[in-house]
């Protein structure tokens, strides 16, 4: 992995950590699949005239449209809609951290398909300990009777995303990365339909700047952009490398709290941003 792809996931990361942000300020006035619905229903447009303009549209094979499909509900559809659903049930907290096993799922998965080492399978696991320390701060509770399904649904999530990778790791020796997250988005927008359905669809021109500003952030960068950046960094590199940048995400948010909310970080904060950091460069340099 080169340095600008090290560059270009930090960025993504970082852009990462600000949707929640922008994430909150959209559900004041979105339902949550409504905010996914319309958060792809602009992405996908923008990417597929970024595709037009740079290479052309390119023909999918039929055979390989089952594939795409699973990329569109493991990677959009239903990582958010198990994502929204396992927040009723289960603390923020819980659903931060737990979210992060997607770099575990990927871990393993290369572990026995693409030989990786014991190396990377140590750096992934440090890494998770710091997020686990940096989130939770040491209050975490999992799997009691009160958040056993939300939980459960993220680890779900977090497998989800795992397949999103690992199957988009695999396609890409077929297509480029850009006209795969198009193709994704464009199926994974359709399948968010009955979602949004189910409290019925926002009236888009009725919404307040903020929502709308809210909603271009979450399409342009942290959809386009970071999906982007992501499949380029998978043709480049092997998945356990590049999944585990997402434990970088509660680090940044950390980092986002203090200068926005004014929260000053604690203990916690520093020593579980240490142990990210190092479970990150273990895992990456183990790659090189």
């Amino acid at each position: 992995m080169n340095t600008k792809v090290h560059a270009l996931l930090a960025l993504t990361m970082f852009i990462w950590a600000g949707s929640f942000v922008f994430i909150k300020i959209g559900l004041r006035e979105l339902d949550p699949y409504n905010l996914a619905f319309y958060r792809f229903l602009i992405a996908s447009p923008v990417i597929f005239l970024w595709v037009w303009l740079r290479r052309g549209l390119a023909s999918v094979n039929r055979r390989d449209l089952v594939f795409i499909s699973i990329l569109a509900l493991s990677g959009v559809s239903l990582l958010y809609a198990f994502q929204f659903l396992a927040l009723k049930y289960t603390t923020a907290t819980n659903a931060s951290i737990l979210i992060n096993t997607s770099a575990i799922f990927v871990a393993v998965w290369g572990f026995v398909n693409e030989g990786a080492n014991a190396r990377r399978i140590l750096g992934v696991t440090i890494s998770f300990a710091g997020v686990v320390l940096l989130v939770s701060r040491g209050t975490a509770d999992f799997f009691t009777s009160k958040t056993f399904f939300g939980d459960a649904l993220m680890i779900v999530d977090g497998l989800l995303w795992a397949v999103y990778t690992v199957l988009g790791a695999r396609m890409l020796v077929r297509y480029n990365h850009e006209i795969l997250t198009a193709y994704t988005f464009a199926l994974g927008t359709v399948y968010l339909i009955p979602f949004a359905l189910w409290n019925g669809f926002a009236n888009p021109f009725n919404l307040h700047a903020e929502t709308v500003v809210s909603i271009l952030y979450l399409s342009i960068l942290c959809s386009v952009f970071a999906y982007v950046v992501w499949y380029y960094a998978l043709s480049n590199s092997d998945s356990t490398s590049v999944a585990v940048y997402v434990y970088l995400v509660p680090l940044f948010t950390a980092v986002f709290a203090f200068f926005a909310l004014n929260e000053t970080p604690d203990i916690f904060t520093a020593i579980g941003g240490t142990i990210t950091i190092v479970g990150v460069y273990i895992t990456v340099s183990a790659s090189s």
